[in-house]
């Protein structure tokens, strides 16, 4: 049986979409930011090494805009959840320098946060 393989991501463009189960699969283990092992990385996708390059791109463009200082505050004051951004890094696309676009980025996440609460006031 042939498996899907993810291809190997030239350019940003080529950076493929997680799910969100993929993209937090051990982060919630993690302490802040901190990365896990590549080796462990790949050991999660053993069978599609170009899936585990996906992960490290996304888990590094998440890093790179939790650092933001705008973003830190709001993390820190509860008005935004780090899972709420790992569900939208899992599939947001990535600009030239391999990162989220902070504006769009952040619009993407404000989106996610009113629907996950407006469905926790219906609940």
């Amino acid at each position: 049986m042939m498996m899907n393989r993810t291809a190997f991501p030239a350019t940003a463009d080529e950076v493929a979409a997680l799910t969100p189960q993929e993209f937090t699969i051990d982060l919630d283990d993690l302490e802040g930011n901190q990365a896990p092992s590549m080796d462990r990385v790949c050991q999660t996708f053993m069978d599609d090494a170009n899936r585990a390059l996906v992960w490290w791109i996304r888990f590094g463009a998440l890093k790179a805009w939790c650092a933001r200082t705008d973003v830190m505050a709001r993390l820190n004051s509860g008005s935004m959840a780090l899972q709420d951004a790992r569900d939208v890094a899992a599939s947001f696309p990535l600009n030239h320098r391999w990162e989220f676009e902070p504006a769009p980025f952040s619009s993407a996440l404000e989106a996610v946060t009113v629907g996950r609460a407006r469905a926790q006031t219906k609940a």
